[in-house]
Parts: structure tokens; C-alpha cells; sequence
């Protein structure tokens, strides 16, 4: 038992140092040319075009450490000098859509700290999202992922459950760019949002699990398990691959279960 779970051990060291945040070491694949932007610990695929990310993505190795406790009160929303579009928070004043995180602030915060949750902030990282989407049943399928911290103390969520998990984000936006949008800067606004999950279990062992959700107000915030689906079918909506094809198995999983029992 020791051999085998150093053998996963030296796997999930040579995943995280050769694919960064993706499993298989490539990063997702769209026909549109992106603007990719690495920070600490998640990297983006910025779309020019519609001024929102098409892809987020991050990954965490378990460990027995305590998630670290980090407030977001004093971070800001900055502008992304990497990208062309500039797009700053001020854009979306008044537009009636909140800021989305697509990397979301808590799991980077747990996992690694203040100044790499701090670049979650980055307008590279957000869309625009439904203020009761956002806070409601968005927020419950984040904290089921990547853990919540309560009055009551923290709750892991699947991130602290499993060995390694590699965690992807974007919208799905009106098909062919035809879609709403912030008219200030036509900023695209999502027609649903999706999230797709790759871990390994503490026994080695690959699941995977996806969900796309409609981008609307008055969903029931429990209800986020009936959206769950396959990466196949974010990549139908989305024309976004995200791992390589010697990868594609992955693809067509759906492990709902796991994701339902690390979140009560």
C-alpha cells in the first residue's frame, strides 16, 4: 500500500510540474485565437473578440495543511494589461450584471494564499454574470468543487477530498458572437455558464464531471446536480476542448455521486 500511494504521489508531482493547471499538460483548444494569461495559480484563455474568458482553469493537490484564511474585502478589480481590451470594472457599472469570477477567489485563497487569490480579481477572469445566478446556485456548485468557509468552521468540498483535481470555467455565449451584450464595450454576456472537474482519487483512480448551467435568475440553488453532464457536451456548446485526445476518455464521464457526497 505504501509503494502504491508513493508511485500516485511521484504521478500527481510529475502532472502538476508538466501541465501546470491542465491535466494532461495542454492547455484547452478553440478554433478562436486567444489571449492566454498565466498568473500564479490559474491561467485564462481571453477572448478578444467577446471580451470575456472562454476558459479558466486551475488545479490543487491535495494535502493535510488547513486552508488558509484570506479575506477578499481589500482586493479590487483590475485591469488586465496582458490583454488588448483593457476592459475595467467601471464597464460593467450600471449594466445590471455582476462581476463573475470564472477562477473563483475562495478556492484559489484556500489552496494558496493571499496574492494568488488577489489575481483572481483580474477583469481577465470575469463575464458578466446575474447577480442571483452568481450568489445562488453558481456559488453552490463552487463551494461544492472548492470548499466554503462558514461561521461554523470549513467545508471542503471534492478539492480537499481528492489526491489532484484540475477544475475549468467559462461561459457559453450566443453562437457565432450573435449574442447579448454590455454595449458600452460589447462585452458578451453568457447565455449559460459550465464548469467541467478531472480528479484522481485517493486510490488513483480518474473521474470526471461537468455542468452547464442556464444563465438566469430564480434557479433553485440546490439544484445545480440536475445540470450535470459531460465534458463532451460543454464541448459541444462551446467548441472548447479541454484535454488532449490521448485524454479523451475523460470526456465522456460523469461522476455526479462523488461531487454530491462532498457536498451535503
Amino acid at each position: 500500500m505504501k509503494l502504491l500511494r508513493l508511485a500516485i504521489a511521484m504521478v500527481f508531482s510529475v502532472l502538476a510540474s508538466a501541465g501546470e493547471v491542465f491535466f494532461g499538460g495542454s492547455r484547452p483548444h478553440t478554433r478562436e485565437a486567444l489571449t492566454v494569461v498565466t498568473y500564479t495559480a490559474f491561467t485564462v484563455g481571453y477572448s478578444e473578440q467577446h471580451k470575456v474568458p472562454l476558459w479558466s482553469a486551475y488545479s490543487v493537490i491535495h494535502t493535510h495543511d488547513d486552508p488558509k484564511e484570506v479575506s477578499r474585502k481589500y482586493f479590487a478589480f483590475f485591469v488586465e494589461k496582458a490583454t488588448q481590451a483593457k476592459i475595467n470594472m467601471k464597464d460593467y457599472t450600471h449594466s445590471g450584471y455582476s462581476r463573475g469570477h470564472m477562477t473563483p477567489f475562495a478556492a484559489i485563497a484556500y489552496a494558496f494564499g493571499p496574492e494568488a487569490s488577489r489575481e483572481t480579481f483580474s477583469m481577465a477572469n470575469i463575464v458578466p454574470q446575474i447577480q442571483q445566478h452568481n450568489a445562488g446556485i453558481w456559488s453552490e456548485l463552487e463551494k461544492a468543487v472548492g470548499g466554503v468557509r462558514s461561521a461554523t468552521g470549513f467545508h471542503p468540498g471534492l478539492t480537499q477530498k481528492v489526491a489532484h483535481i484540475w477544475v475549468y470555467t467559462g461561459p457559453v455565449l450566443g453562437r457565432e458572437g450573435t449574442g447579448a451584450a454590455i454595449p458600452t464595450k460589447a462585452i458578451a454576456i453568457p447565455t449559460a455558464l459550465w464548469k467541467a472537474a478531472i480528479w484522481f482519487t485517493q486510490e488513483g483512480k480518474v473521474r470526471a464531471c461537468a455542468w452547464i448551467i442556464p444563465h438566469q435568475a430564480g434557479l433553485d440553488r440546490h439544484s445545480f446536480m440536475d445540470y450535470a453532464t459531460t465534458m463532451r457536451a460543454v464541448e459541444h456548446r462551446t467548441g472548447v476542448t479541454l484535454v488532449p485526445e490521448d485524454s479523451y476518455h475523460v470526456m465522456e464521464r460523469c461522476d455526479s455521486r462523488e461531487v454530491a457526497k462532498a457536498w451535503p
